[in-house]
Formats: C-alpha cells, structure tokens, sequence
C-alpha cells in the first residue's frame, strides 16, 4: 500500500481519502482472518492532562484482550481469532488534544484498517471525535468509537456510531451525592470552582448540581472559574474564602483539582467539605494532592475497596505499580463488551468485508451484554450508554473507601 504523507492525511475530506485508499493494491494484508487476528484500535490519552483517566482506561481494557486472548481468543465465522491493538501494544496516544484525536482517528479509520476504536478519553476529544463519527455516517464510511471515560451527558446523541460505558455524573448520581452533602454538614451555603474550558464541568453543573443545590435549600455565594493550563487559583481561593461557604465544589480534572486543594489548604479556605467530581477519583490526585485532598468526597463507579475486584486489582498493581481506580473498571468492561459484540455480530473480517463488518459491529453493541466484574449488568440504552448508581467516596488515610455520611 502507498503511505500517503501525515500532512497529506490529515487534510484530506473523510470520503475522498478513503476512496484513494480504497483505489490502492493492498499488498500489506494486515491482521485479518487469514492471520486469525481480529483488528483493534486504542486511542487513549496517554500523556497530557487527561492522562490519569486514559492510562487507566487503556490498561483495564489490555487486561481484559489478554484474558479473552489466553482464553482461546474470540469465534468470528466460525474460527478462533486473537484481539490485535492496533498500531502497536498501547495504540495511539491522543494525548490532550482534540484535533489529534480526530488525526489519529482518520489513521486508524483509513490506514491502519481496524473494525472499531476503544478511546477516547475526556469531553473535548469526545465533543469533536462524536461530531466528526456524524460526519462520516452522512459520507458512508462510519467505524465505532467505544469510551469508558468520556462523561458529559448527551455525547453519544451525536452520532449511531458513538457508544461509552462511561460512569456518567447523572441527576440520580449529583442528587444523591449533594443529598448526603448536605445532610452530613446542614449545609446552608455553597461555592463552586469550575474549569471552564472542558465542556463536560460546566455542563454537570448547569444540569445537575445547582438545581439539586436549590432544590436542597443551598445558596450559591460565589462562583468562580479557571482554565486547564492554569496552575495558580490564589484568586479563586480568596473568592471563595470571603464567601465562607459551607460547602465547595471543586469541578475539575484531577490536575487543577490538586492544584487548588493545595492552594485551599496554604489559604486556610475550611469549609464543612469539600466536594469533587469523577475526574477527582484517580490515583495522580492521592499521590500529587497528599494531605490536601484528604477529606474531599467525589461519586464514583463502584468502591475501589470491594473484594470482588480482588483479582482486577491485583493485576492492574502489577502491570502498572499503581492502585486501582474505576477508570480501570469500566476500561475492563469494555473489553469484555467488545468480545460480545464482535461475537454476535457476524463479520467476515477480511479486508474486503471491512466496510460491511463495521456497520455489523455497530449493530451488535447496541444489543450487546456482559456482567460486569462489580457484578452488574452492562448494557446499553437506546442512547448507546450504560447508566451506573455510583457510590459516594472519600479520601480518608490517603486513599478512596466508600463514605459514610453522618446519620
């Protein structure tokens, strides 16, 4: 096959580059059937400010293709066939970048020829890969794009082809979360902090937290924002400070949320409690945030304390050195939901096929099912989402455990 130039790539239309492509002798038969491997693409953010979720994210779902590998592999057309990550081991790095997300995305679309991709990893990148899926439905040259990290609500609705099990910050999930808040603390007043320049922050807020907050009685004082390359929020802690509120919001990746627990500590801003989001239940924010992030409560999927993750646990603290957190989980689940749609799906996986097997493989997710290792049912809705309940943590002791709020 002729390797166009990167450059070249990247800005050429969707249709037209893959009507090129398609004119090219394929001389390079990559991973298919008659190689009994079955083509994945990863694109995960594995460097940059939303690497904490990706890495996790990325290494869960490695976990589960190896399982499912060493386990005999996946049956497509009737023959065993092993998971192939595709460009390498790891896939892509998407880094923090939209715009290199959707390049990336192209590749593994036109180039490197893979059935779907697992990625990507935060709202921005979601917004802009969801958007470009729309694109190429209306092009006719659609691939599925499966998230375990990407959260703002409605995503998905932009495209057929978006699907995530993502832990979603739902009504059910803020409600039961500023609830317990407020029962714990009597709470009369609040604050938020917000990174503005993530869509997904603000959204959670303006849907979620403050119609829970009004319905609960709470005050909003004082509200005040940043950006993600910001590293100094001394002016957002004195705002805050001056408002003495009884609770603070901290919406924010788990970067800036360290960053401003440390400064809220230097400050001597002491709230009843202060209260993260998602992106605050990671281990970067344990390990970089120290005694500044003790205390915090933020949702999460599940427990990171539960024994039936024992063996996920014990797996993920070995590849990596580090603890587990959800992301690893709903990574994990992927994985597993991936074997189950290809499985169900019918695809020829040949070259030839490719086209024809996407659209298969897309059919096959919307039905797909597994149990996940929680012990929960993940499937999907009609919107291509699988909800979760959540449970309330806090960091006691350096580390996540389940919260128990006063009675």
């Amino acid at each position: 096959m002729v390797r166009q130039p990167k450059q070249l790539i990247d800005s050429l239309p969707a249709l037209a580059l893959a009507s090129m492509l398609a004119c090219a002798p394929i001389t390079d038969a990559l991973a298919f059937q008659d190689e009994a491997t079955v083509r994945i693409g990863v694109l995960e953010s594995q460097t940059g400010t939303y690497a904490p979720f990706g890495l996790a994210n990325m290494w869960g779902t490695l976990i589960a293709f190896d399982e499912i590998n060493a386990a005999g592999g996946i049956t497509v057309d009737g023959k065993k066939v092993k998971i192939q990550v595709t460009p390498d081991t790891k896939g892509y790095d998407a880094g923090a970048d939209p715009a290199q997300s959707i390049s990336l995305l192209k590749r593994l679309l036109l180039d490197d020829k893979v059935l779907m991709v697992k990625g990507v990893s935060n709202s921005n990148a979601g917004t802009a890969v969801f958007n470009y899926l729309a694109e190429l439905e209306k092009e006719g040259n659609p691939i599925v794009v499966h998230s375990s990290s990407v959260g703002t609500p409605g995503l998905t609705k932009l495209s057929q082809y978006a699907f995530r099990n993502s832990f979603i910050e739902n009504a059910d999930v803020i409600n039961n979360l500023v609830s317990a808040a407020v029962k714990d603390t009597q709470a009369k007043t609040a604050a938020l902090f917000i990174i503005k320049d993530n869509p997904y922050y603000q959204s959670v807020v303006d849907k979620f937290i403050l119609p829970s907050l009004k319905s609960a009685g709470v005050e909003v004082k004082v509200t005040t924002d940043a950006v993600t390359s910001d590293r100094d929020f001394s002016r957002q802690v004195n705002e805050i400070r001056a408002a003495n509120p009884d609770l603070v919001f901290v919406m924010a990746p788990t970067l800036a949320t360290v960053n401003f627990m440390k400064e809220a500590k230097r400050r001597q801003l002491k709230p009843k409690l202060f209260v993260g989001n998602q992106s605050t239940v990671t281990v970067e924010a344990l390990q970089s945030g120290g005694d500044a992030v003790e205390g915090i409560v933020a949702p999460g999927a599940f427990d990171p304390q539960s024994p039936q993750i024992a063996k996920l646990t014990a797996e993920y603290k070995k590849r990596t050195g580090q603890d587990m957190t959800f992301y690893v989980v709903t990574g994990y689940e992927a994985g597993y939901m991936i074997k189950d749609a290809i499985e169900r799906s019918g695809i020829k996986n040949t070259p030839e096929t490719l086209a024809a097997d996407r659209k298969k493989s897309r059919d096959a997710f919307a039905v797909t099912s597994i149990t996940s290792p929680i012990g929960q049912k993940v499937a999907f809705t009609a919107d291509r989402e699988t909800p979760k309940s959540g449970v309330n943590l806090i960091v006691k002791n350096g580390q996540f455990v389940a919260w128990k709020e006063k009675s």
